[in-house]
């Protein structure tokens, strides 16, 4: 199969990054001819794997999207493709995998947390609005054969806020690699990366990965230490973002056990360090840094705005908070996991969770929604 990628940038950190580099490796070792087209990429040495460079224009974020749409459009238009999938809100593609959820339900969550004035900007804000013009062109003019949803979540907000029908959205839930991320890695590198943040091995150990700080929920995470009920914790903040703006909102006097680094290739290592994994987020899509830490052993406090949320089964292998602004309620739910007895437990079933999302069952559902794309179209 010869098969169109469309993605914008690449690098070398982010859950949706990394998903893309392990799903186009898995695509061109089954024998399939994979052209990606991106501003930028890592360079691959797979022989299946080709790189097609889009330029755009970056200005700003609107002309950045807006030239990286017309270019790729014209980039694809000029060779023969089985199926053009794009993960851009772009105007030429099959099939278009909705890894950045539903752009008007994020802005809905968004306005909920800001002064009025500031939400009236926010609509008012041209970025914002040709998203929300591209993205419904995407959901609404029946060009765009098949939708992939990355969660039931997902599905329900295009349906909820766009004319689609529900029988061109296929909810394919990411992979995640169940080697690469293991419970074994404690035994290989949680000494040492303690050691290396300076966390004392009794210390429980909070992680929070992800770049984004509004969204993946920051604020509240940093207010709810006051409320902790254990005096012995760590906190390790691992991400892109305004990390002197977010530290403001934890208490003074809690700072000295707040830890923040800036995103590593080697996250897994990170993982194996920890006792709880935390990402409060005000809208997520999926969030793939919940289904790597619950490969690693991990019991993880996400919230309902968060996709994974469709496949946790509360206080069984992960724990869910149903208001992301509210600090005192991320803190009870932290405040459980500060049992050992009960971490142990839901580390085993987080990890028996994520074995049912691994990342070749992953391609082998997109190729599914492939296949149906070209029967569909006579091919």
């Amino acid at each position: 199969m010869k098969i169109a990628i469309i993605r914008q940038k690449f690098v070398l950190y982010g859950g949706a990054e990394q998903f893309v580099q392990g799903y186009v490796q898995q695509l061109a070792e089954a024998g399939h001819d994979i052209h990606i087209f991106a501003n930028q990429w890592s360079p691959s040495n797979h022989p299946n794997i080709h790189l097609h460079h889009v330029p755009s224009f970056k200005f700003n974020s609107f002309i950045r999207t807006l030239s990286f749409a017309w270019f790729s459009a014209r980039a694809v238009g000029k060779e023969s493709f089985d199926i053009i999938q794009s993960h851009e809100k772009t105007w030429e593609q099959d099939v278009y995998r909705v890894g950045d959820g539903c752009h008007r339900e994020w802005l809905e969550q968004r306005k909920r947390f800001l002064p009025a004035l500031k939400g009236f900007f926010l609509s008012c804000n041209p970025f914002h609005r040709l998203i929300l013009k591209l993205e419904k062109n995407l959901f609404e003019s029946g060009r765009c054969r098949k939708f992939i949803a990355i969660s039931q979540m997902v599905k329900n907000d295009i349906l909820k806020h766009y004319h689609c029908s529900k029988e061109n959205i296929s909810v394919v839930y990411n992979g995640v690699d169940l080697i690469r991320f293991h419970p074994d890695n404690k035994n290989r590198h949680r000494q040492n990366i303690r050691r290396e943040l300076g966390v004392p091995e009794n210390s429980v150990l909070i992680l929070f990965v992800g770049s984004g700080f509004e969204r993946k929920g920051l604020k509240s995470l940093l207010q709810a230490t006051q409320y902790f009920r254990s005096e012995d914790w760590r906190l390790v903040i691992m991400g892109k973002g305004k990390w002197n703006k977010y530290l403001q909102f934890a208490p003074e006097n809690l700072r000295s056990q707040i830890i923040y680094k800036e995103p590593v290739p080697e996250i897994e290592r990170y993982y194996s360090a920890a006792d709880i994994f935390a990402l409060p987020s005000i809208y997520e899509p999926f969030g793939n840094a919940n289904l790597e830490a619950l490969a690693t052993g991990l019991p993880v406090v996400t919230t309902g705005h968060c996709g994974v949320a469709d496949i946790i089964q509360h206080k069984k292998n992960g724990l869910i908070v149903e208001n992301p602004e509210s600090a005192e309620e991320v803190a009870d739910n932290i405040n459980i996991l500060f049992d050992p007895v009960l971490r142990q437990s839901m580390s085993q079933n987080g990890r028996s969770l994520a074995e049912q999302f691994s990342v070749e069952k992953n391609t082998r559902e997109m190729l599914k929604v492939y296949q149906e794309v070209i029967a569909s179209q006579g091919k």
